[in-house]
C-alpha cells in the first residue's frame, strides 16, 4: 500500500521539483539580465570594460547564446586564426540600431554575408566554416566583442541589439535568427566634426 502511494505521489513530486527549478532559474536570469527567458535558444547582450584606442570608447559589447531546451542544437560557426596567431570561434550575427523615427530596427553590420569566415588583412589568416553543438543549458559567446559604440551612426544613449543566425546559406537566415534584448550604448565616442563617419585620434 505504501509503495502504491509513493508511486502515485512520484509524478507530483517531480512536477513540484521541476517547478521550483524553473522559478529559481528564471529569477536568477531576471536578476542578472533584467528579463525572463523562454524555452529554446536565447541571446543575451553583454559588455566588458575595455579600451582599444578610440577616444571616448570604453566598452566592448558581445552576445552570448544559450540553449534552454532539452535537446542539443547545431549552429554554424567560424573557427579562425588571427594574424597574431591567436585562435577563436565566431558565430554569424548582426548588429542593429533602433531608429526612433521609423520605429524599426536598422541593421548596421551583418557578419554573415559573402565576407563571413574568410581571411582578411590585419584580421585573420585562416578561417574554417564549422558546425558547433550547443548542449542543453550551455552557453557560448558569439564573438570576442566589438566596439559597437564606435560604429556609425551609434551615439551615446542609443539602443542596440545583436541578432544571431542559426542557419547560414550565402548569408544569415533572418527568418530563424534570434535577436537579443536591447542594450544602451554607454560610450561617448569623440568624432571628427568635419566627417562624422570618422573618430578623432
Amino acid at each position: 500500500m505504501r509503495t502504491r502511494k509513493a508511486f502515485l505521489l512520484l509524478p507530483f513530486v517531480t512536477l513540484l521539483l521541476a517547478g521550483v527549478f524553473i522559478v529559481v532559474f528564471e529569477w536568477r536570469h531576471y536578476r542578472t539580465y533584467g528579463h525572463f527567458v523562454s524555452y529554446g535558444l536565447h541571446v543575451d547582450p553583454l559588455n566588458r570594460a575595455a579600451y582599444i584606442g578610440i577616444p571616448g570608447q570604453t566598452k566592448m559589447y558581445y552576445a552570448q547564446i544559450s540553449n534552454y531546451s532539452f535537446w542539443p542544437v547545431s549552429l554554424p560557426a567560424c573557427d579562425y586564426v588571427t594574424d597574431a596567431f591567436g585562435k577563436g570561434t565566431e558565430f554569424p550575427h548582426a548588429v542593429q540600431r533602433w531608429d526612433a523615427a521609423s520605429q524599426t530596427w536598422r541593421t548596421i553590420a551583418d557578419m554573415s554575408g559573402d565576407g563571413y569566415c574568410r581571411p582578411a588583412p590585419l584580421s585573420t589568416i585562416e578561417d574554417h566554416l564549422v558546425t558547433k553543438r550547443l548542449v542543453p543549458f550551455a552557453s557560448v559567446d558569439v564573438s570576442d566583442g566589438e566596439a559597437t559604440g564606435a560604429r556609425d551612426p551609434f551615439r551615446k544613449g542609443d539602443l542596440a541589439r545583436f541578432v544571431v543566425f542559426t542557419k547560414l546559406d550565402k548569408a544569415g537566415d533572418w527568418k530563424t535568427a534570434i535577436p537579443s534584448a536591447s542594450f544602451t550604448i554607454e560610450d561617448d565616442v569623440l568624432r571628427d566634426e568635419n566627417n562624422p563617419l570618422r573618430v578623432k585620434h
